[in-house]
């Protein structure tokens, strides 16, 4: 789908170019290389796979040139810098009231109140090593997730339905002609400004500029173009050169009365998936983006792994994303290695799986959410994969094929790998025996296999260690097993539950 469009980033200018590419320090894989684990490894074209995985290359195709695997190899890449413009909308405010209504029913009013102010290097650095762009989600020790449109909608209250802009590469003179037509500025003036930033590109700000002269001249619409292509090329749409934004972006609001059609959600997702796949390569030094949208979705997710706070203020009618202060006097950063820990750590009980529920009465959630596919956004095309994977072998196959975990295991450490789940030697430590209020009359007939596919599938998930010992859900599944299995004996082993014999 995307042969032949042109590629939009090669007239970009002044670009902040990314260090220059480190591989060559990085240690060459080879086969029967040892991993801190303990574990082999090979090229991707082998077999074997990589020291801490995966041990099958055939999804992670490109896990060779990923920051995982340079983290793991002893190749440890700075913190991410952030370039997010968030603090570029505070420079051009609020919209003067006569175009306010206009920029709020093109569906991008939540752009101007919810862009982050201070982002966090480690947090988001730490997320990124996670992200594999073969699948589109976060590897971690409990799975994959992923941004999804829902995520969009409940964060930011953008559209997540509507038309699909089909935006192509333009040339100097398509872009002068957008600028003098939609603009209202003179051609000498549009031509002087895109041969300064060579190619479809103007400063950022010359277009608060002109959005200021339009507003003194009362062109509340060409004032309301110019200050929309100014707040989405400092959000959706961030570049790393951090002073130009380009000319296309303008195209999508030449008729503002049709500019809400768009699906602005779908439009935040693409570019942060696409954004993700640039970062997560080993060479990578910087992310761009809409930021605020991947920073509040691990707020939202993850609580036991950031230290930012609530606003209290917080209207539940507004979206979800204000809720959160993001000030340096309300976040206490942490450098990336204990976030990566953290992440390391994280059981299914650290996760807030449904972070929304509340929020659902305000934001409803839309069936296109769970749609499965590619998405389109002008030249950029990314599949969204939003269905998780909950078959009783997932687990197992997620560890085989995966790099859920940043940092080797050390010697005398608990294996983290999924071990198979092997009924005839898992031994079930002794439970407490659990009170009931009465005692039921006993089944005529007791459901034997019931009984042991409940107690099989209990197995699996403590075998898999996804349920810290040390909490009340690990203590609860081994009374549940004990009981599947028929009770305790004398010396607490666990005593098998008999089939009953069925006379006819």
């Amino acid at each position: 789908m995307t042969a032949d469009a042109p590629d939009m980033a090669e007239d970009v200018p002044d670009m902040i170019e990314d260090v220059p590419d480190i591989a060559e320090d990085a240690p060459e894989m080879t086969a029967n290389v040892q991993g801190a684990d303990g574990a082999e490894g090979s090229h991707a074209d082998d077999a074997e796979g990589f020291p801490g995985g995966p041990r099958d290359p055939s999804v992670l195709t490109s896990f060779a040139d990923h920051v995982a695997h340079a983290v793991w190899s002893g190749q440890e890449r700075p913190d991410l810098k952030l370039v997010s413009h968030g603090r570029k909308v505070t420079l051009i405010g609020r919209p003067v009231p006569e175009i306010e209504g206009l920029v709020g029913a093109t569906g991008l009013s939540p752009l101007i109140d919810c862009s982050i102010v201070t982002g966090d290097p480690g947090l988001v650095s730490a997320f990124v090593e996670r992200w594999h762009s073969e699948t589109n989600t976060f590897h971690l020790p409990v799975g994959e997730l992923t941004i999804t449109l829902d995520d969009v909608s409940s964060l930011l209250h953008f559209p997540i339905t509507g038309a699909l802009h089909n935006f192509h590469a333009l040339s100097a003179e398509e872009a002068i002609f957008l600028l003098t037509e939609l603009l209202e500025v003179f051609v000498e003036e549009a031509r002087a400004e895109t041969t300064r930033s060579r190619g479809a590109y103007v400063r950022l700000r010359w277009v608060r500029d002109i959005y200021e002269m339009r507003c003194q001249a009362r062109r509340w619409i060409v004032a309301a173009r110019a200050y929309l292509l100014h707040l989405v090329d400092c959000t959706l749409f961030a570049n790393k050169s951090e002073t130009y934004v380009h000319v296309v972006h303008l195209d999508a609001f030449c008729d503002l009365g049709q500019s809400d059609g768009y699906a602005w959600g779908v439009a935040a997702l693409i570019h942060m998936y696409d954004q993700l796949d640039e970062a997560s390569r080993t060479t990578t030094r910087q992310i761009a983006g809409y930021l605020t949208l991947l920073q509040y979705w691990i707020y939202e997710h993850f609580p036991s792994v950031h230290q930012c706070v609530t606003y209290d203020a917080y209207q539940e009618t507004s979206p979800r994303a204000s809720r959160w202060l993001t000030s340096k006097a309300h976040m206490k950063g942490i450098t990336g290695a204990p976030y990566r820990a953290r992440c390391d750590a994280l059981t299914i009980t650290d996760v807030s799986w449904l972070p929304y529920t509340e929020h659902q009465g305000v934001r409803a959630f839309e069936l296109i959410s769970s749609f499965q596919g590619q998405l389109r956004w002008g030249h950029m095309v990314v599949t969204a994969r939003p269905e998780r994977v909950v078959s009783a072998d997932y687990m197992e196959w997620f560890f085989w094929i995966s790099h859920p975990f940043m940092i080797p295991t050390q010697v005398g450490d608990q294996p983290r790998d999924a071990p198979a789940a092997d009924p005839e030697e898992y031994m079930q430590p002794p439970s407490p025996q659990i009170p009931v209020a009465f005692d039921p009359p006993p089944p005529a007939v007791d459901d034997y296999d019931g009984y042991e596919a409940i107690a099989q599938r209990l197995e699996r998930v403590l075998n898999l260690r996804m349920v810290a010992a040390s909490i009340e859900l690990y203590d609860i599944m081994q009374d549940c097993l004990t009981i599947a299995r028929g009770g305790a004996n004398a010396d607490g082993s666990v005593k098998a539950r008999q089939r009953r014999r069925i006379e006819h």
